[in-house]
């Protein structure tokens, strides 16, 4: 098989996705410029499968990994594997998101092995590392690992609670970075290092120890002047900070279950719970996710400078969260 046409696409707003590429950049040797890295945003989605296709020859292999689906961009994502598997291409799709039976018929069913829906057990990375079969010591510490960053786990051993913050930061601030080509260089490098078998460096430590002192900065802003409790939710609108962090903090200084943080650059939601599952209230507003992590893109309709629509906004998640969540 040749490495060169082998290609990886991940999630690149967390540890679980990057983690991903990282570890089948390790078992079949692929260069670094053929990981590629996407949100759920249809401008991002169709970059990187643009990309790819500009990249790939006949008989390529594509490995997707942490990346669900939403309808905004199943097109694209049918379009993609339709191009691989027209060149005599294979195509991998290893998720850990709760799918739809039509998206399962429709969109799986093209691959050549799809493992997906919801899991409570495994992450991506998990999974990844499971079906490439790499059972050597550091993958399985470094899956660990991402198991607390993607399942909001605090782990009680300071080490890994060091790399566990180091990851959530430093992934955050590169998803800041708006260019497309800076960013995927980043978080190439993320992955280049962990494929080293190293579970950080100094560039990932430095990063992430600055963008903590600009995360804690904006939190406080976000729950002193920006953040709005109703009876069954705690809403909070700041710009760019990293989201299990803003949604502990919502929960803890607003002593509710259910917190949402809106980005207010991206206008990204995203819904951190206790106990309660979250999944429905994130599936009502066009997303999805986990239990106790999901999120969603904000609908047209909403101006978020505006506070009168910011109340409106949690008056609807209030109501919907005393429906739908349980």
């Amino acid at each position: 098989m040749d490495s060169n046409n082998i290609f990886s696409l991940t999630h690149q707003s967390d540890i679980d996705g990057v983690g991903s590429a990282a570890l089948i950049k390790m078992r079949y040797g692929l260069p670094s410029k053929n990981m590629f890295f996407t949100d759920y945003s249809v401008k991002n989605v169709v970059r990187s499968k643009e990309e790819i296709i500009k990249a790939v020859k006949t008989g390529a292999v594509l490995i997707i990994a942490d990346f669900g689906l939403n309808e905004a961009i199943k097109k694209h994502m049918s379009e993609l594997i339709d191009y691989i598997k027209d060149k005599q291409g294979n195509v991998y799709w290893f998720d850990h998101h709760p799918w739809d039976e039509e998206s399962i018929k429709s969109i799986a069913s093209k691959c050549d092995a799809a493992i997906v829906n919801e899991n409570a057990k495994f992450c991506a990375t998990e999974i990844v590392r499971n079906e490439l079969m790499l059972n050597n010591k550091f993958c399985m510490k470094f899956a660990e690992l991402v198991h607390y960053c993607d399942f909001n786990i605090m782990p009680k051993d300071r080490n890994k609670m060091r790399k566990v913050i180091t990851y959530g930061m430093c992934i955050t601030a590169y998803n800041q970075i708006e260019d497309y080509d800076k960013r995927c260089k980043k978080l190439r490098k993320v992955a280049e290092t962990i494929c080293n078998h190293e579970l950080s460096d100094r560039i990932m430590e430095k990063d992430a120890a600055n963008f903590d002192r600009i995360n804690i900065s904006r939190i406080n802003e976000m729950v002193k002047n920006n953040m709005i409790v109703l009876d069954n939710v705690v809403v909070g609108f700041q710009k760019r900070v990293q989201s299990t962090v803003a949604g502990g903090a919502l929960l803890k200084s607003s002593g509710k279950d259910i917190s949402i943080y809106i980005n207010l650059d991206t206008m990204q939601g995203h819904i951190r719970t206790k106990k309660a599952n979250c999944t429905p209230l994130a599936v009502y507003f066009g997303g999805g996710g986990h239990p106790h992590a999901s999120g969603f893109t904000m609908k047209k309709g909403y101006n978020l400078s505006k506070v009168t629509d910011r109340k409106r906004f949690a008056l609807l998640a209030d109501k919907k969260a005393l429906e739908l969540c349980r």
